[in-house]
């Protein structure tokens, strides 16, 4: 058979390669601007919210404040969802609920209470790039992790665990690196922060 593959003109080349050298330049201007900023940051070991048990997506049919407050009792509220409950301000554009749950029963019973769709949403990708529904996206799993208590008595994941998700969520983006490291405050060691508890048990 022939060889029905296409070649790159001249001309596609060297745009190619001008693209590559601009996101080279943008990514060494991001290392050079962040400096200590970029070194902490890539010393942290990125962990992945949807790889920590099964990931069930739900569309909301109620408010997100309805659904946090319904979950209140038996979540560990994470990633962004986590940082607008200990601080006011999140790294995602698209505010949604992410919660870690111990099993699927306050599923089954959020969707009772007319709060969440009672059927998985198909789309479970935590950073769409397109639009779509609100959701609440659970992660189920044997065990919850540690957590600490912020205002209004939410449970959300310690300092250390927030930064984890936060660049297993976005990668290596210093300016959002940086406004975790404001709100939660300068330091490596995991605390609670004022007006916090830790815990690790639910």
């Amino acid at each position: 058979m022939p060889d029905t593959r296409r070649f790159l003109t001249a001309d596609e080349r060297l745009k190619q390669l001008q693209r590559d050298r601009k996101l080279l330049r943008r990514e060494r201007m991001i290392r050079e601007v962040a400096g200590p900023v970029w070194h902490r940051m890539v010393r942290v070991v990125p962990l992945s919210f949807e790889g920590q048990g099964r990931l069930v997506a739900r569309v909301l049919l109620a408010s997100r404040e309805a659904v946090m407050e319904a979950l209140r009792s038996e979540a560990v509220f994470a990633v962004d969802t986590a940082m607008r409950l200990a601080h006011g301000a999140g790294f995602l554009a698209v505010q949604e609920v992410q919660a870690y749950l111990a099993g699927p029963e306050p599923l089954d019973r959020l969707a009772a209470a007319g709060l969440i769709s009672a059927e998985d949403d198909f789309d479970s990708i935590l950073v769409r790039p397109w639009p779509g529904p609100i959701r609440l996206l659970a992660c189920l799993v044997d065990e919850l992790p540690p957590s600490r208590v912020v205002q209004g008595d939410y449970r959300v994941v310690t300092r250390e665990r927030l930064g984890q998700e936060l660049v297993g969520t976005v990668g290596p983006r210093a300016d959002l690196f940086v406004l975790y490291e404001k709100v939660e405050g300068t330091g490596s060691s995991e605390s609670s922060g004022s007006g916090a508890t830790s815990s690790s048990h639910p």
